[in-house]
């Protein structure tokens, strides 16, 4: 297995959410990796026993009409099929579910269907590493619905429209997001936990998302992809550390309460200051 790929989406100014969307397969540093659907690396084993402690609930697949079961389906085939393609030694013979799938894989899945009249769904979930969402919420909802606490995205039906176009008709992308936790626990559901909280003597983490969406435009569909990525701060370069404060010290209000970094943004600056790094 090769070592983990490496993400660094943080940019030395003013933060704001956008959609950032990257053709996939830009190369971003990581060499083969940036060109896989499904990451595996030295922490696979790690996270597929993570993924075995989290609950049933956040697992689900909706089939109330032909065409939403010919979606999953299509997207099940190309599930299995990308899996055995990239990793022949994990997925010989690839699992019949979805379920089964991502339970072996270190990226979660979600899939998005787009019904005749316009509006949207999510009718596949499987969701293990949440970053303080709740996963069996959002089974059946749509795309704005899901979206709808991201301050200053799908703010309205038609820019949500306009997302979920992007994500069944073009593609695939790839994009990031990113917030700071103060372990390197995988799983933050809110009901997970207790979980570190932040304190000068710590450590500090940068949690990176690499999300994927792949498009099936023949059955309306999209299937979206989320591996996450935990850096602790030593890791991080001195410009990086400096790039990551900028992005602490300009965040709009709205956006670091709805991260979580507004009461101990002190402390997160002051873990960022210059340090040397620690080997890779």
């Amino acid at each position: 297995m090769t070592c983990s790929a490496r993400y660094f989406p943080i940019k030395p100014s003013a933060f704001r959410f956008q959609a950032g969307l990257h053709p996939f397969g830009t190369d971003f540093g990581n060499g083969a990796a940036d060109g896989l659907y499904f990451q595996v690396d030295e922490q696979w084993r790690h996270y597929v026993r993570e993924k075995g402690r989290g609950s049933p609930a956040r697992h689900g697949v909706l089939g109330r009409t032909a065409d939403e079961r010919r979606a999953n389906q299509r997207v099940l085939d190309w599930v299995r099929e990308t899996a055995r393609r990239e990793h022949p030694d994990l997925f010989a013979i690839p699992p019949q579910t979805l379920r089964g799938i991502a339970a072996r894989v270190q990226e979660d899945l979600v899939v998005v269907h787009r019904r005749a009249d316009g509006r949207d769904a999510a009718i596949a979930v499987d969701v293990s590493f949440p970053s303080d969402w709740r996963p069996e919420r959002i089974i059946g909802t749509d795309f704005r619905f899901i979206h709808g606490p991201v301050p200053g995205f799908a703010d309205n039906d038609a820019q949500a429209r306009s997302l979920v176009s992007a994500m069944i008709d073009r593609g695939p992308y790839v994009r990031f997001v990113w917030t700071l936790k103060a372990d390197d626990d995988l799983d933050h559901h809110p009901d997970a936990g207790p979980h570190r909280g932040w304190s000068p003597d710590g450590e500090g983490f940068l949690r990176v998302e690499r999300q994927v969406t792949v498009p099936f435009p023949e059955v309306s569909a999209a299937l979206f992809l989320i591996r996450t990525y935990l850096y602790g701060f030593r890791s991080l370069s001195a410009a990086e550390r400096s790039a990551l404060a900028k992005a602490v010290q300009t965040m709009p209000a709205a956006a670091a309460a709805y991260k979580g970094l507004v009461e101990p943004r002190e402390i997160i600056l002051a873990l960022l200051r210059p340090r040397a790094a620690a080997d890779c």
